[in-house]
């Protein structure tokens, strides 16, 4: 290879990695509140999809001349949820007869809407009346779909002076026959060590797994046996907020296993999903599942939450599993994948429908409009919140006007000029660029090398 052909194939190199900066725009129209000159704005699902870089480096505000303007990131809005407590149907379950096998003697009646009337044993006790070692409960009929999700138990007893320690365990049925163990706790209510006269130490409250379902029946077991007075169900829900969104979502199916095991979704660009509701594509259905995401196809996949999806025909009405949440950091690449124990789904593709919440720019609208929301476009550094609101303090971004982003048009970038580039590098664009001025410089000097090489060997002519 010749120095010239050494020389055009770095020159080469070197424009592939400059070309390397140039990624697909897309933009998108804002409306503005008239007279306001810092407001926030939503960033549409589209636009993300669009971002190609790091922490959605290059989404801008730009105005009618596209200069960017002075611009922030809205922190992750406070998560408003709310709890309510409610008292829980209650009967004492009997004591098996020493020639009873298991609970095969003990009778539950319910209503047609599944409410428990009255349960018979070969020893009864009432609801009210001495101690028992276990405890039947009744959720309701709305606990499997109901917006709220079941939180904790919170037990009361009558405690004695001295002090008592229960040791308690929770199962929970669809059916009254099947039951499935969630949890175990520690109670306790006794004197303090200490303290002031009179103060105690009380732990009453059996936490509920955020993994396990809120099935409609509760067996509580305690031992040593107590005497309830009462048992009441923590519900929580999370209250709809301006600044979260719901998106329906498809998981198309794996290949080399069937039926699939495993169904991925690729959103484009990095999204910050926090909850997915699944729907099961056939009835009567039961299946545990673990949801993964990773940033792009070459890093490893990561488990993000473990749940189980359920779908089931009972007393005439569909059962669907509560929506799965999670914490971490958004991510383009999601994975549904089944448990090894449990069953196949079938070939369908999942539908699911996911919440999450839109990054907020906050932004000042410097300069003439109209404004427009830009992907793809120029990479600057965004100022620190506290930098652009004066006396800044925590939520002081939500209470600013929203700027609407209109339609999302994806169009190609405009080819840049060196100027343009070397304007808008990051750092990490010079590395890789300098980089490949090393090498192009190690080619160059390699050839000349070589050159001298070559003519230093070559044998002496004949006449000499």
């Amino acid at each position: 290879m010749t120095l010239f052909q050494r020389w055009t194939l770095a020159t080469a190199a070197w424009a592939w990695a400059l070309a390397a900066c140039a990624a697909p725009t897309a933009q998108a129209p804002l409306s503005l509140t008239a007279g306001e000159g810092l407001q926030r704005v939503e960033i549409p699902l589209e636009l993300l999809r669009a971002s190609t870089r790091d922490g959605w480096a290059d989404l801008q505000v730009l105005n009618a001349q596209g200069e960017v303007v002075p611009q922030a990131w809205a922190l992750p809005p406070p998560i408003q949820e709310r709890e309510r407590s409610a008292p829980l149907p209650r009967f004492a379950w009997p004591d098996a007869s020493p020639g009873d096998r298991g609970d095969a003697g003990v009778q539950v009646q319910v209503d047609a809407q599944g409410a428990i009337v009255r349960i018979q044993g070969p020893s009864t006790t009432a609801a009210e009346g001495p101690a028992s070692g276990r405890w039947l409960l009744d959720l309701g009929p709305d606990a499997h779909r109901s917006a709220e999700w079941l939180a904790a138990l919170e037990l009361a007893w009558e405690a004695p002076r001295e002090g008592s320690h229960l040791r308690a365990r929770v199962e929970s049925s669809a059916d009254l026959k099947q039951w499935q163990p969630v949890t175990d706790a520690a109670l306790l209510d006794v004197p303090g060590v200490g303290g002031a006269p009179g103060e105690r130490l009380v732990q009453r409250r059996i936490e509920w797994p955020s993994s396990a379902p809120a099935l409609r029946y509760l067996r509580l077991s305690l031992q040593p046996p107590a005497p309830l007075s009462g048992v009441q169900a923590l519900w929580r829900t999370r209250e709809a907020s301006p600044a979260t969104a719901t998106t329906p979502l498809r998981f198309e199916p794996e290949a080399g296993t069937t039926p699939p095991r495993a169904w991925s979704l690729d959103l484009g660009g990095a999204v910050p999903l926090q909850e997915l509701r699944l729907m099961l594509p056939q009835r009567n259905s039961v299946a545990s599942l673990v949801l993964e995401q990773r940033t792009d196809d070459k890093t490893p996949w990561r488990a993000v939450a473990r749940f189980t999806a359920y779908r089931l025909d009972r007393d005439g009405q569909e059962w669907r599993s509560p929506p799965v949440r999670w914490t971490a950091p958004p991510a383009r690449h999601w994975r549904l994948r089944l448990d090894e124990r449990s069953p196949a789904l079938g070939t369908d593709a999942l539908e699911a429908t996911a919440v999450w919440t839109p990054p907020q720019r906050v932004f000042a609208a410097r300069g003439e409009p109209p404004f427009r929301l830009v992907a793809g476009g120029p990479v600057v550094e965004p100022l620190a919140l506290p930098q652009l609101l004066p006396a800044y303090e925590a939520g002081l971004e939500y209470r600013l006007p929203q700027a609407v982003a209109g339609e999302v048009s994806l169009t190609p970038a405009v080819p840049l000029g060196w100027r343009e580039r070397l304007v808008q590098a990051t750092a990490a664009d010079w590395r890789r660029w300098a980089l490949w001025a090393v090498l192009a410089l190690a080619v160059i000097v390699l050839a000349v090398l070589a050159r001298r090489l070559m003519r230093d060997i070559q044998p002496p002519s004949q006449g000499s």
